[in-house]
């Protein structure tokens, strides 16, 4: 592939001699065949080469010298060879599909309209003008027999079938050239958007997550197709039993097709066309081989993209008009009916609509099967991304749930850390100045100490255990702790330290203050801890601080109002948005994010030189 892509990139310079070179080889066939005398037929010829060669560079004049070239074959009166009427019609379907690929929108859907309008002005010069001609039979209606009518109708169908094709390949290359330069992906793996890669007009589509023209296939799914188009090809030439030249070119052509149906189910569809024509223009009926049809029409709802499926969809209702309407032809034919046309016009309408209705629901249904399927896969493909997009979800809340229990750990931490050393500090200091005078004040300090720090070990020895998990152990629900937590009834001992570091302090307890959650109990112990080791670290020691657990009032629901006063010294403060604040580090975010976590909340803020924090926490019955 490295080197094929290096051979393309050498050659992309000279991509634009591809149509001229085509225009050639169109008029060395015209000199093989034998120049035509009239002057009209020629310079058509001249026409359709010289737009087969501007098609890329100049695709608006391209398209209007190939309608000048078929209003002078229109001119022309008398009856040109078959081999002149075939290179016409080749450079027809070369020029609808380089106008499709290089043309601007509004230039794209003239070519459109082109294709649909040249069906039957070709059809009527491979008939009236040319040397196919329909048996003469039936009525005659401004001159001409019913059965031409029927065939040149017949004829224009066919053609614009082919052409409609023509155009939608090269629709199909400007999409996927639009779609590599939108992603800047370049020069791709398929050969037919690399020889349509430059010229033309800017395209205009902006979605890139269109699938591709020629789709990756992994080497087991081309050995598959390949292996299969083999095998459908045996098959059809072993059970059909017909072996003449045109119905094995019409089986080698839905072999390709089926080849190609996951790999381009466009180009399939395309060569399923084809086939179909070449069947009817030489007469067979229905062959083993036609089941071949019905398996790229399930490919173009199963693998192809939104305008792949539409034209797969377009083509079974067309495909079935076609194929009742050429069945009804041909079997009129055979037994003579339109001799009888007056008679017989009940039974041959009867059997069109009989066959038209067959044929509509076999080739619809296995376009309907391949858009099931299709509808299968993708669901299959969505389960599964809910089903990945689930487990990740599990993943990131069990993160989550992780790092809160961790945020949560680190700030009991910073609380016992916070308020154990401000009690040391404090009962130091305290022992320091009283050494002189009250040695067993000094005797008292220590043992504080002691029992402060050997509290405080204990409590950081079990929350570094818990930092030590990354996860809940399994049946242990977050949050679990492998010691005891602090609650209400743990205040008192609290309170002492805080006494005994020097801060006087009151605790009044009102009404029933029971009713909390162990939740909501330990944000309150920690908010009460944390509101006294600011008041002993910032307020003035000589005034006494006052904490208050309160009953909620009736209008707050059931729940604890807790209540911390203390007095504020006379140092500098500094404005936020919940008043003048000493500087106190993270403690009071701390204590809000508790609040809030227990479905509370607290303020915290000065009064008239006191330093007030009051917090709610709902009840259980909250």
């Amino acid at each position: 592939m490295p080197d094929l892509r290096r051979s393309l990139a050498a050659l992309a310079p000279y991509r634009w001699v591809l149509e001229p070179a085509l225009a050639l080889v169109l008029f060395a066939a015209w000199f093989l065949s034998g120049l035509p005398e009239d002057l009209a037929a020629t310079l058509a010829l001249a026409f359709y080469a010289a737009a087969i060669a501007l098609s890329r560079i100049l695709p608006g004049v391209a398209l209007g010298l190939l309608w000048a070239g078929v209003l002078l074959e229109l001119t022309e009166q008398e009856s040109l060879a078959a081999p002149y009427r075939i290179i016409a019609a080749v450079a027809v379907v070369a020029v609808l599909v380089g106008v499709a690929a290089h043309g601007g929108p509004v230039l794209r859907w003239l070519d459109f309209a082109s294709a649909i309008l040249l069906g039957p002005a070709v059809a009527y010069l491979f008939t009236v003008r040319g040397d196919l001609k329909f048996p003469q039979f039936g009525p005659v209606i401004a001159g001409y027999y019913t059965s031409q009518g029927i065939g040149v109708l017949l004829m224009s169908l066919l053609l614009a079938v082919i052409f409609v094709a023509a155009w939608l390949l090269g629709f199909l290359v400007a999409r996927q050239r639009a779609a590599q330069h939108g992603t800047g992906a370049g020069t791709g793996p398929s050969v037919l958007v690399w020889l349509a890669s430059s010229g033309g007009a800017e395209q205009t589509e902006d979605d890139p997550s269109r699938p591709e023209l020629v789709r990756r296939l992994t080497r087991a799914q081309l050995t598959f197709d390949i292996a299969g188009a083999g095998a459908f090809t045996a098959f059809c030439l072993l059970i059909g039993g017909v072996w003449d030249r045109s119905a094995v070119l019409v089986t080698m052509a839905l072999a390709v097709a089926i080849a190609l149906r996951r790999m381009s189910p466009a180009v399939s569809l395309s060569l399923a066309w084809l086939g179909a024509v070449l069947q009817m223009t030489t007469g067979h009926n229905i062959l083993v081989s036609d089941i071949g049809i019905l398996i790229v029409l399930y490919a173009t709802a199963a693998y192809g993209d939104r305008i792949v499926r539409g034209a797969g969809l377009i083509s079974a209702g067309i495909g079935a008009l076609v194929a009742a309407l050429y069945l009804t032809v041909t079997a009129a034919v055979a037994q003579g009916y339109y001799d009888l046309l007056s008679s017989q016009i009940a039974s041959v309408a009867l059997q069109f609509a009989f066959l038209f209705v067959v044929s509509v629901t076999v080739l619809g249904l296995s376009w309907v099967l391949g858009l099931l399927v299709r509808t299968w896969r993708n669901a299959r493909v969505a389960r599964r991304a809910r089903a990945e997009a689930e487990l990740d979800r599990n993943r990131a809340v069990q993160d989550v749930v992780v790092e809160q229990e961790r945020t949560r750990i680190a700030r009991d931490m910073h609380d016992v850390v916070a308020h154990s050393l401000a009690v040391v500090i404090a009962q130091a200091d305290g022992a320091r100045y009283a050494r002189q005078t009250d040695p067993e004040a000094v005797d008292e300090a220590l043992a504080t100490i002691a029992s402060t720090a050997r509290s405080a070990l204990g409590d950081v020895r079990v929350l570094l255990a818990e930092l030590r998990q990354s996860q809940p152990e399994p049946g242990r629900p977050p949050g679990a702790h492998d010691g005891p937590q602090p609650s209400l009834a743990d205040l008192d001992q609290t309170v002492e330290h805080i006494r005994s570091a020097g801060l006087p302090v009151t605790l009044e307890r009102e009404g029933n203050v029971a009713g909390l959650g162990s939740a909501q109990q330990l944000a309150a112990f920690r908010i009460v801890q944390e509101a006294l080791t600011n008041a002993l670290r910032h307020g003035d020691t000589s005034r006494p601080a006052g904490v208050v657990l309160a009953e909620a009032p009736v209008d707050h629901g059931p729940g604890l109002v807790i209540t911390v006063r203390n007095t504020m010294r006379n140092t500098t403060t500094e404005p936020t948005t919940t008043g003048s604040l000493p500087r106190v580090g993270h403690g009071l975010p701390g204590m809000r994010e508790r609040a809030s976590l227990a479905g509370g909340w607290l303020t915290a803020e000065g009064r008239d030189g006191e330093f007030v924090v009051t917090a709610f926490l709902p009840g259980a019955a909250a």
